[in-house]
């Protein structure tokens, strides 16, 4: 045999085996990124060769387990591992864990101010989904590094025993009303709410506006599950920034608590990030369309309470995503300017 010919054979034969192995004929970003036809095919045939992929998530435990079931049902050879941690721990996690090169987990999920750190790292990978078309831009992020599965509406809550309909606020400035000092109260961390807040209005006038707030003296809580239960105990009649979902949660067990929607309500996206260098990525790509699919994780999203970002799955009630203007904190900005509000937050807040 020729030199020619057999340099032609052993590159047909490198061909045949790639097309035949297809977890190994591709790194993770022509996976990620791959919008042939056949993809489908594609990952589930090679999905089933992973058998599994792991997820790290904030999403509370009880909530996982609903999406995992329906997950697993529908793709039953793949195993989902799941690791709940808190959202700093996510980052803390894979941290240490990428800069060890020990390449563990597949799916990084929580809020996108987190993921956006990450992201600046070099530490997740850009994905395409045939879904993302469907979505609001405001949940898409611009480079395709995610798409939000859900998202939290901070809002005005209130205990309707304490807190009568006509005079419940309905601006922002109806908060400076004299009758509501000592009434309110914060949540500690949402400094973020803050931030959004201070960047759409202008510094100037929202330096003005949470000067004048803090004279107000706002009680100062840890946790929005513990404020939304303080809230219905009517230990505090209301706070600005309550989480919508937490309030609807509280209607559905008979508390007597209700929302208003200060415009522009601030929103939070959590995301579902791909990792940079995934040990399963076919599978997670699988796991990654199905998160935002109409009839799998949004709706899942939806019956445990949350606020699912599909246009066609409306949350329950619909109003927590509907008929108000909305901003979601920007993770650039969040990430670029922290530093600078938190110490406002701390110094005319937390101190």
């Amino acid at each position: 045999m020729k030199l020619h010919e057999i340099r032609i054979f052993v590159v047909l034969g490198i061909v045949l085996a790639l097309s035949h192995n297809p977890a190994h004929a591709a790194s993770v970003a022509d996976i990620a990124l791959y919008r042939g036809a056949d993809r489908q095919a594609m990952l589930e045939r090679a999905a089933k060769a992973e058998g599994e992929f792991i997820w790290y998530t904030s999403i509370a435990t009880e909530d996982t387990q609903r999406i995992i079931e329906l997950f697993e049902k529908r793709h039953p050879f793949i195993r989902t591992k799941l690791v709940r941690l808190s959202s700093a721990r996510i980052v803390q996690r894979y941290t240490t864990e990428f800069q060890a090169s020990s390449f563990l987990t597949d799916i990084l999920d929580t809020n996108d101010s987190r993921i956006e750190f990450l992201r600046r790292k070099g530490m997740i990978q850009p994905y395409y989904t045939p879904m993302v078309e469907k979505f609001d831009k405001r949940f898409v992020q611009p480079q395709g590094y995610w798409v939000a599965n859900r998202v939290t509406m901070i809002v005005l809550g209130y205990n309707t025993r304490l807190v009568k309909p006509s005079e419940v606020p309905q601006r922002y400035d109806q908060l400076l009303d004299p009758k509501w000092k000592d009434q309110m109260s914060l949540e500690r961390e949402d400094s973020h709410w803050f931030m959004a807040l201070m960047g759409h209005w202008g510094e100037e006038k929202g330096k003005a506006f949470f000067q004048r707030y803090r004279t107000q003296n706002p009680k100062i809580r840890s946790g929005h599950t513990h404020l939304a239960q303080l809230i219905a105990a009517g230990e505090d009649p209301l706070s600005p920034n309550a989480h919508s979902q937490g309030m609807a949660s509280g209607q559905r067990r008979g508390a007597p608590v209700d929302w208003v929607n200060l415009e522009p309500v601030v929103g939070t996206n959590n995301v579902s990030a791909l990792a940079k260098n995934a040990p399963h990525p076919h599978a997670a790509m699988l796991f990654l369309d199905f998160i935002l699919s109409k009839d799998g994780g949004q709706r899942v999203v939806r019956e445990v309470n949350r606020i699912p970002t599909h246009p066609e799955v409306l949350p329950n009630p619909s109003r927590l995503r509907e008929g108000f203007d909305f901003i979601i904190v920007d993770p650039v900005k969040y990430n670029d300017n922290i530093d600078h509000y938190s110490k406002l937050w701390r110094e005319w807040f937390l101190q």
